[in-house]
């Protein structure tokens, strides 16, 4: 769980058919949260999905780019990756250089460019 949650703002109102809706029902159970929170999660996870598919047409060279007809399939691979020490060292020394207070944990924005 987070410890300093953002204020949300924002609704929007989904329908969703009843298998997803059972699958996300799971998912909370799984991770002991509620549906609510364990679909707004998903729905990170899966802007991020998308994110990466256009950085990889816009970083693609002109002459790789394929037509938008282009049949194809997205392949999406997971998995969690713990920190080595020397990586969690590299992130520690990075936090004590940096002279501000930081949170106790690095967050994702802390090590995505």
């Amino acid at each position: 769980m987070q410890d300093n949650k953002k204020p949300l703002r924002e609704a929007l109102n989904l329908r969703i058919d009843e298998g997803l809706s059972r699958e996300i029902e799971r998912i909370a159970t799984a991770k002991g949260t509620n549906a609510s929170e364990a679909a707004r999660q998903l729905l990170a996870y899966g802007v991020e999905v998308e994110r990466r598919l256009e950085a990889q047409k816009l970083l693609a060279n002109l002459s790789d780019q394929l037509d938008p007809d282009t049949a194809g399939r997205v392949v999406i691979s997971a998995e969690f990756v713990p920190f080595t020490w020397v990586e969690a060292s590299e992130i520690s020394d990075s936090m004590l250089a940096g002279g501000t207070p930081r949170p106790r944990h690095p967050k994702w924005d802390d090590l995505i460019p």
